[in-house]
């Protein structure tokens, strides 16, 4: 099943390390504004909308 990995902005540089510490420099993820916790439902819904073209672009569904 397709996925894609979403950190926000203070996590970017630990995932990059992960990323190459399993082999997979370069990997692609999305990254988005931090804090996440103590967004509102409606607050997740819209920053999901805002990722959804980089969601789709790292799944190779939209360039």
């Amino acid at each position: 099943m397709p996925a894609v990995s979403i950190c926000t902005e203070p996590f970017r540089l630990a995932a990059d390390a992960m990323a190459r510490s399993y082999g997979f420099p370069g990997f692609a993820y999305v990254v988005t504004e931090h804090p996440v916790a103590s967004l509102s439902r409606e607050e997740v819904r819209e920053r999901v909308a805002l990722m959804i073209p980089r969601i789709l672009g790292v799944l190779g569904v939209v360039e």
